[in-house]
């Protein structure tokens, strides 16, 4: 009877041990450390060959993906070339105060008044409203006597004139607007530069944690499908020795099946994941590159407590920083311009005007009949007597500057609540991710009781597997709560207006946003 007692002993210690080797197979409860890198590096990518995934040799990081967007991505570089588009605004408007040269050569060979005009001559626009012209011509010929004015000495007429706008025209005029105009846009382009940059960067790493998320999900899947598949071997030498039923087994294949399916579900996603991050990744052509599955980080930065954030000041700066409000600023400085316009176009023309006129050379005609100098002086002027244009323009303008005002309002609105929303979503997303961070922790606990109760021949099969599949779940929720947090700290960054790249290339964030430190382990 001893001796039974003691062989049974002996089996159920070996039953033990041979349950207890897929231990091995579940990960540390502390994964490999995250890898860092101090700057950005595009790396060259060469096609491997599948043709769908190139290799960089090492972690690819958000850092990574963001300069990658700062450098290729198509909606940045056309806010890029939109200062080549204002320059070439800024060259046309400056064309209206060209040096205009003005020449003619009219004749009458046949007739009976036979005659021949020519001319040249120069002329410009003025900075103040004003237009200048000098010239020269000569006429020569029989004329009508009442044309006697086209006749000039043998030696031809010289001419300098001047017109000065004094009151519609002399500020203000539609020439100077739409050079003050053109700056503006050129002024715009930095912070159009800046919008794109923020909410593009934005995109980008929502789509790269969303990868480190998939990524990592899919290897979770797989370890748990790997226990499946390594116990079913034990459980058949157990069957073997009379110490596994067949219900066991079949359990245990039916679970390989389910399991496989999560793992094919998991890599649908981290392929599409994959495919979603290529639109910000790309190679050194600027062309989509498909993130490659050797790549991925071994998992999240770690999370550490956030101090508390100074709303007042950080809204204060969001202010000073966001974009958006500078370029509400730019079009409402435009809009001033038309006003300004508008308003100096209800005053009526009234243009000073001075002329001088010389002839040289032999006289034309035997009645010496031509001045040798003449200065001709006058005003001219006119002026709609409803001036409803001016009157429109004005009316549509101020409404504008209206509309353009409760923009900036609600632009300011959207801020704050952005802000106030980003500091609550990074709140309890930490408070998330440090629950998740619990609940692996006891799960995995208690799947360790399970496993030996098991071996022990104290525990149903099914109960093992269950909490095999709620530690892998727990640990899906601690990514998907690590996810949450890192997409929250990149909009509140947005929100803030903070430089992605440089806060991507951060070991410690900024001080509103707290510390994600290099290597961290996973909880």
């Amino acid at each position: 009877m001893r001796e039974l007692d003691e062989r049974i002993r002996r089996q159920k210690l070996e039953r033990e041990k041979l349950l207890l080797e897929s231990d091995r197979l579940r990960p540390p409860a502390t994964a490999p450390e995250v890898i860092t890198s101090p700057a950005p590096v595009v790396r060259e990518a060469t096609p491997t060959p599948e043709g769908d995934s190139r290799s960089m040799g090492e972690a690819l990081l958000l850092a990574d993906v963001i300069a990658s967007t700062y450098r290729a991505y198509p909606e940045i570089e056309i806010a890029r070339l939109q200062s080549g588009v204002a320059r070439g605004e800024i060259t046309n408007s400056l064309g209206a105060y060209d040096l205009n040269l003005e020449y003619y050569s009219l004749n009458r060979p046949i007739g009976a008044y036979e005659n021949f005009r020519n001319g040249v001559g120069v002329a410009r626009q003025l900075w103040w409203g004003g237009y200048a012209m000098a010239g020269y011509r000569i006429g020569r010929g029989d004329f009508e006597p009442w044309y006697k004015e086209r006749e000039t000495d043998k030696g031809g007429e010289f001419t300098v004139g001047f017109i000065q706008p004094l009151l519609q025209g002399r500020a203000i005029d539609p020439f100077r607007v739409a050079l003050f105009q053109a700056n503006l846009d050129q002024a715009a382009v930095q912070p159009e530069i800046q919008f794109n940059v923020l909410w593009t960067s934005l995109d980008a790493a929502y789509a790269y944690w969303s990868w480190v998320e998939a990524g990592n999900v899919l290897k979770s899947q797989e370890e748990l499908l790997n226990l499946a598949i390594q116990r079913n071997d034990i459980l058949l030498k157990l069957f073997d020795r009379g110490w596994s039923s067949r219900n066991e087994l079949s359990i245990n294949a039916q679970t390989i099946s389910e399991r496989q399916l999560k793992v094919f579900e998991a890599q649908q996603k981290f392929r599409n994941a994959a495919i979603k991050l290529a639109i910000f990744l790309r190679d050194d052509s600027g062309a989509p590159m498909l993130a490659a599955p050797e790549w991925l980080p071994a998992g999240f930065p770690v999370v550490e407590q956030l101090p508390q954030i100074n709303f007042d000041a950080d809204f204060e700066a969001a202010q000073q920083r966001r974009p958006e409000l500078q370029l509400i600023a730019i079009d409402v400085q435009r809009l001033r311009w038309d006003l300004e316009l508008a308003r100096n176009q209800l005053l009526p023309t009234f243009d000073a005007q001075l002329r001088t006129f010389k002839n040289v050379g032999d006289v034309a005609s035997r009645f010496d009949d031509k001045e040798e100098t003449m200065v001709e002086t006058g005003f001219e002027g006119g002026v709609p007597i409803q001036r409803r244009k001016a009157r429109g323009k004005i009316d549509s303008t101020l409404a504008k500057m209206q509309q353009i005002e409760q923009k900036r309002i609600f632009q300011i609105n959207k801020i704050e609540v952005e802000l106030r929303r980003g500091a609550n979503d990074l709140e309890f997303s930490k408070k998330m991710v440090d629950r998740s961070a619990q609940l692996v922790r006891e799960t995995r606990e208690t799947l360790e009781y399970f496993r030996r109760d098991f071996a022990a021949g104290n525990r149903d099969f099914l109960f093992l597997l269950q909490q095999e599949a709620k530690v892998t779940e727990s640990e899906i929720k601690l990514l998907d709560a690590e996810r949450e947090y890192f997409m929250s700290l990149a909009k509140l960054q947005a929100t803030l207006g903070l430089d992605p790249l440089e806060q991507a290339l951060n070991i410690k964030q900024d001080e509103v946003l707290g510390v994600i430190p290099s290597n961290p382990p996973r909880p």
